[in-house]
């Protein structure tokens, strides 16, 4: 079984304008399995003032901040008005197939937004497809004038004048000082949009070893509709996450947003299908079922993951409370084993005390 299951960057640049930023996909060519898998992955960088063109997509996506801040504008074909929000670093927010958006740093640093999910475009296999509204690459740039005109109910000379500067517009675009930007709504709203991962509660947490911080359909409502949830996990140098797996027919696509380290897949009958180094920057899909481990390198590893499930079931085959191996009775332990119920017991003891992070070792 060849999954090509190593690591990597982004290949493909969409647009990339000096100074003001860029947008980076992740080709079929150079990894295989999105298009295999239906999988979507892709890189926002704005610099500070710049705005990118409203647009919609084949996927369903989830949007994770790595850095900085910025206003976000979603419009679905439901609404009356356009929702408005901030986010920032930490912030996950899902994007369903339906919902139209555009992006905007008002911030003073940079902005690296990953976008991860799952992609349905049979035109276009394992490409991302995007239909922007305006600019050059404008959607209504495509139709004639006097068929947009007359939609419109204007004449072809009155809607000439409106879609005259789309010509030299480009997808991102550096917004004058001074030009005042739509003001985000209320916490409340942003609330049932978008979940802060760096600030929130961990679901597991190491001394030493570090956390995992979780968003399901449980605390993010939207995410049902979307389909899909997410984690983040932080490793210390030398920490471990894992070995588990995904328990609920859903597969991971994971981006290193910090750090570096070793990942390691097992797949049937105990074949290592991968076993590579990753860095910042670089994506990794782990297949349903398949357990992995993740070991972080001295200076430690953060990583952002999206999982093609609502509700998010793991099996975990590590220690702690919800490992399998706590809950196989002593017998089974001893007889798949192959160990005496001596070594049963201190198994089973040493399981208990443990966690899907562990600490570096001190052996």
């Amino acid at each position: 079984m060849d999954l090509m299951l190593a690591s990597k960057k982004a290949d493909k640049t969409i647009v990339e304008i000096e100074g003001v930023g860029g947008y980076y996909t992740w080709s079929s060519t150079h990894f295989p399995l999105l298009s295999q898998k239906k999988l979507a992955a892709g890189l926002l960088v704005l610099h500070p003032r710049v705005f990118s063109q409203p647009y919609y997509s084949v996927s369903s996506k989830l949007a994770y901040v790595c850095e900085g801040e910025c206003i976000v504008g979603l419009i679905t074909p439901e609404d009356s008005k356009e929702k408005v929000i901030k986010i920032e670093k930490g912030d996950a927010l899902p994007i369903n197939l339906k919902a139209i958006s555009w992006w905007y740093n008002g911030g003073d640093a940079k902005l690296k937004i990953i976008f991860l999910g799952e992609y349905d475009d049979e035109n276009t296999p394992g490409t991302p497809c995007y239909f922007f509204l305006t600019g050059v690459a404008g959607i209504l740039k495509g139709f004639s004038n006097e068929l947009i005109a007359k939609s419109f109910h204007m004449t072809k000379t009155e809607f000439e004048k409106i879609i005259k500067d789309q010509s030299s517009s480009n997808v991102l675009i550096k917004i004058k000082e001074g030009t005042k930007m739509p003001d985000p709504c209320n916490n409340d709203v942003k609330h049932k949009l978008a979940f802060n991962l760096d600030s929130a509660k961990p679901c597991v947490e190491v001394k030493n070893g570090g956390t995992l911080s979780v968003v399901t359909c449980r605390n993010l409502l939207l995410l049902g509709d979307v389909g899909l949830s997410a984690n983040r996990v932080v490793l210390e140098g030398g920490a471990l996450f894992g070995p588990i797996f995904t328990a609920d027919s859903s597969v991971q696509l994971s981006y290193v947003t910090k750090g570096s380290g070793r990942v390691q897949i097992v797949g049937p009958f105990g074949k290592v299908v991968l076993d590579t180094k990753v860095e910042e920057g670089e994506l990794f899909f782990v297949p349903k079922f398949f357990p992995f481990v993740v070991e972080a390198d001295e200076g430690g590893m953060e990583f952002f993951s999206v999982i093609t499930s609502s509700k998010q079931v793991y099996g975990e085959l590590s220690g702690g409370k919800k490992s399998i191996w706590e809950a196989a009775s002593p017998s089974v332990l001893e007889a798949s084993l192959n160990m005496t119920s001596d070594l049963s017991e201190f198994f089973k003891s040493k399981i208990a005390k443990g966690a899907v992070i562990a600490p570096p070792s001190t052996i």
